[in-house]
């Protein structure tokens, strides 16, 4: 069996369907040209996190991103938070998951692949958006190209935004790295502001924090963190017990930060662990500038880069 690309629909909006004998993939080119799911056909289990009372919608340039975020796999660029910053008006989370891309090119056969392009505007770049699904394998690969079309550099943050699914009995992994909090005032699950060394987070309630765990769902929990000088370029989760693993690899020399936003259902109600490699830390584009923790692209730039997601198994 080869892989196969097939149009479809989600919630009133064209799909298009990426699949082989192990892993089915849907994107939506309208809507930020998200993938809406992931499934490991051989465990049955659909990975990607969709929020229960926000549905799918068309949003205007500028919507605050909480109050809408209806879940997929997104990416953000070129920032997080809104802000005035080297001469613009920055959108909430940034252009890429307003804006209606456009198919330039699926083919089928060896690899199903899809190839989305638009042309951002307020920072204004050609970007190319290209997924790929060999036959016979667990692994979606997804390619970046953001050439400026700018006539002054600018600096910028590229980052995934991958909400999962949970499950009790799940597990966050990391091969390691130094954890500290987004903002000490948000979270509570950290024993403190850090820096802590991946999973161990201090001391809370008198009980060692440890991150890896999922807890089961509660009114309070939820934790934002960055993750900086991971020995190795990925991140991802274990359900164990439907026996199934995901795992997000990305170049560490492209995106050397991973932002882990956790809610356990302290945060509006909602339950996911959000994975975010990311070019930048920490997330206000001026702090990140000043501390050398910033993407930059010159008039004519490419910025350039790759992650892969694959399935698989795990004991439970």
């Amino acid at each position: 069996m080869g892989a196969t690309v097939s149009r479809g629909e989600v919630s009133g909006f064209e799909s298009y369907v990426l699949e082989n004998s192990r892993v089915r993939a849907v994107v939506i080119p309208s809507l930020g040209g998200r993938i809406w799911e992931v499934v490991d056909r051989i465990r049955d289990r659909q990975w990607i996190w969709h929020r229960e009372d926000v549905g799918l919608a068309v949003q205007a340039a500028g919507s605050n991103y909480d109050d809408v975020w209806a879940g997929g796999w997104e990416e953000l660029f070129p920032n997080d938070a809104p802000c005035h910053f080297e001469g613009r008006a920055l959108p909430d989370h940034g252009e890429w998951w307003t804006a209606a891309w456009t198919l330039a090119e699926a083919s089928q056969g060896a690899e199903a692949k899809v190839r989305l392009v638009c042309e951002s505007r307020i920072r204004r770049a050609l970007c190319t958006k290209e997924i790929r699904l060999p036959a016979e394998v667990g692994t979606i690969d997804v390619s970046y190209r953001i050439q400026s079309l700018e006539q002054e550099p600018f600096h910028f943050l590229f980052k995934q935004h991958l909400p999962v699914a949970l499950s009790p009995g799940c597990a966050l992994v990391l091969p390691g790295g130094r954890v500290t909090a987004v903002d000490p005032a948000f979270g509570t699950v950290l024993g403190g502001a850090g820096p802590f060394e991946w999973p161990d987070a201090g001391v809370r309630g008198g009980q060692p924090v440890n991150l890896s765990g999922i807890p089961t769902r509660s009114s309070t929990g939820r934790e934002f963190v960055y993750v900086a000088e991971l020995p190795e370029g990925w991140c991802g989760m274990d359900d164990r017990a439907r026996g199934a693993s995901l795992r997000l690899t990305f170049d560490r020399t492209k995106l050397p930060f991973v932002w882990l936003f956790l809610s356990y259902g302290g945060w509006r109600g909602c339950y996911t662990a959000v994975l975010e490699p990311c070019t930048n830390m920490p997330k206000d584009l001026a702090t990140a500038v000043r501390g050398g923790q910033s993407a930059r692209l010159s008039p004519g730039g490419v910025f350039d880069t790759r992650v892969s997601l694959t399935l698989g198994g795990v004991t439970p």
